[in-house]
C-alpha cells in the first residue's frame, strides 16, 4: 500500500546503501548450493512482487493461477514491501503448505539476493530453485550475471531473452511466455466515448522505465496521424506516477494541453484494464526494447489490432503479418535507469514514429482488413500459448539433467 511522505523519504535516502550491500556484500555472504532436479514437482513455491501493479507483479500473479491449474500445490511469499512496491493488488496467499519441490523467484535478478533473504535463506537452500527474468536487452548487466549463481535454471518469457541469458550461463534456460488467457471484462471502468472516436490506448509502468516504454513517441506518433482531431483519441494508462512524478511532468508537456489525449494515472485490477483494452480500436507500444509484451498480448486476446516496434521479444507474440509492426533503427543503448547499473555494448530500438502514424492512419482507414488481422492475431496467439506452459518448462529442464540426475557442470559464462 502507498506509504507515508516521511516514509518514502526515508526509503529514498537509504536507497544507495541498500544498493551498494545488495550489489557488493550480499554476494559475497551468501552461500550458493547446486540442486538435482527432484524426482517430481508437486509442490511450488513462487516469490515475487504479488501485490505489485507492475508487469513483474502481474507476471508472478499469472505463474500461480497456471501452476494452480496444472494441479499443483502452490506456496507464495510477497517481497512487494521490502521494495517498496506494495499497490494492494490482491493475490492468492499460501504462505504454509508441505515443503517446496521448486521455487519460482519471479522477480529481476536485482532483487533476487535480498528477496532470498526475505522469502528464508534454510528454505532457499535445500529447494530447487528458478529464476523467472524477462529482459530487454541482448547483454546483460554484471548484477544479472552474478545472480546466476545463485539459481539452477533460468524461465524467461520469450526466444530473445532465451538467447540473451544463455549467453553467460550453461543451466538451463526454457522459454515459457506469460500464460496470458482470453480475459473477460466485466463492466469496466473505462466505457466508449459517446462520439464513438477512434481510440489508441497505450498502458505502462513508470517504474517499467520511462525511457524504454517510449511514451513520448506514442504521442508524437499520434499527434503526426491525427493532429488535435475531435474524432481520434489517445489514452495513456499510466501507474506509479507519484514515485515517478519527472517523467509523469514529461509526459504532460508532450501532450501540451491536446484536447484529444488523455492521461489516466492509477492502479487498476485486470477487470478494469481490460475494460480500456475492450474499448480501444488499436494499442499501440512504441517501445525500445520489450522482454515479452504483456499488455501487447492482453490486447490481442482482447481481438484489438495491434501496433507494435517490431524488435525484441515482443515479437515472439505480435508476427509481423499479423500485426502492424513499425520500423525502427537499432542503436545504441542509453537509460540512466537503476536497473541497467554497468551495462555495456547494449542497443535497442529507436522506433520510426511518421511510420507508427501511418500505421495507425492504416488500421482507421480500413477497419475491415484490421478486424480481421487482429483476429487472425488473436487465434493464432491463443495456440501459441496454449503450447508453451510452466508444466512443459518444467519438463524441458529434466530432460536438459545429466544422466546421473547430478547437477549441471559450472557454468561457462560467454561475455564478460
Amino acid at each position: 500500500m502507498a506509504s507515508s511522505p516521511l516514509i518514502r523519504t526515508a526509503r529514498l535516502a537509504a536507497r544507495p546503501v541498500a544498493r551498494a550491500v545488495r550489489r557488493h556484500i550480499l554476494p559475497r555472504v551468501l552461500p550458493t548450493v547446486r540442486h538435482p532436479f527432484p524426482e517430481q514437482v508437486r509442490n511450488v513455491r513462487v516469490v515475487g512482487l504479488l501485490s505489485s501493479s507492475s508487469g513483474l507483479g502481474e507476471s508472478a500473479r499469472l505463474c500461480i493461477e497456471s501452476l494452480t491449474q496444472a494441479g499443483c500445490t502452490v506456496s507464495t511469499a510477497n517481497v512487494a514491501p521490502l521494495f517498496d512496491s506494495d499497490d494492494g493488488v490482491a493475490y492468492p496467499q499460501r504462505v504454509s503448505g508441505p515443503p517446496a519441490d521448486v521455487a519460482i523467484y519471479h522477480l529481476n535478478p536485482t532483487m533476487l539476493l535480498p528477496s532470498i533473504l526475505r522469502a528464508g535463506l534454510p528454505q532457499h537452500l535445500r529447494t530447487y530453485s528458478i529464476g523467472y527474468w524477462a529482459w530487454e536487452l541482448e547483454t546483460l548487466p554484471p548484477e544479472w550475471v552474478e545472480a546466476l549463481r545463485f539459481v539452477d535454471a533460468v524461465m524467461v518469457p520469450s526466444r530473445f531473452c532465451q538467447e540473451a541469458v544463455q549467453a553467460y550461463t550453461s543451466k538451463p534456460v526454457v522459454v515459457v511466455p506469460h500464460p496470458v488467457g482470453r480475459p473477460s471484462a466485466d463492466g469496466g471502468a473505462v466505457s466508449r466515448p459517446s462520439d464513438a472516436r477512434f481510440r489508441v490506448v497505450s498502458i505502462f509502468n513508470l517504474g517499467s522505465s520511462f525511457l524504454r516504454k517510449n511514451p513520448l513517441a506514442a504521442i508524437a506518433a499520434f499527434r503526426a496521424a491525427f493532429g488535435e482531431s475531435d474524432e481520434t483519441e489517445l489514452v495513456l494508462k499510466i501507474s506509479d506516477g507519484a514515485r515517478y512524478p519527472i517523467e509523469r511532468d514529461r509526459i504532460h508537456a508532450a501532450i501540451a494541453g491536446a484536447r484529444n489525449i488523455r492521461l489516466i494515472d492509477a492502479v487498476w485490477d485486470r477487470a478494469e484494464l481490460q475494460a480500456l483494452l475492450a474499448s480501444a480500436d488499436v494499442y499501440l507500444s512504441l517501445h525500445r526494447s520489450e522482454g515479452f509484451g504483456l499488455t501487447l498480448a492482453e490486447a490481442a486476446l482482447q481481438g484489438i489490432p495491434v501496433v507494435a516496434t517490431n524488435w525484441s521479444g515482443s515479437t515472439d507474440i505480435c508476427p509481423p503479418d499479423l500485426c502492424y509492426p513499425v520500423d525502427h533503427a537499432l542503436v545504441p543503448f542509453s537509460d540512466p535507469h537503476p536497473a541497467y547499473a554497468g551495462l555495456r555494448r547494449a542497443r535497442w530500438a529507436e522506433p520510426d514514429t511518421e511510420h507508427a502514424a501511418l500505421q495507425l492512419r492504416r488500421v482507421r482507414s480500413d477497419p475491415g482488413e484490421a478486424r480481421a488481422r487482429a483476429a487472425a492475431l488473436r487465434a493464432w496467439l491463443t495456440g501459441y500459448l496454449a503450447q508453451h506452459d510452466y508444466r512443459g518448462a518444467l519438463r524441458e529442464i529434466a530432460a536438459r539433467m545429466p544422466a546421473d540426475g547430478a547437477p549441471a557442470a559450472p557454468e561457462a559464462v560467454a561475455r564478460s
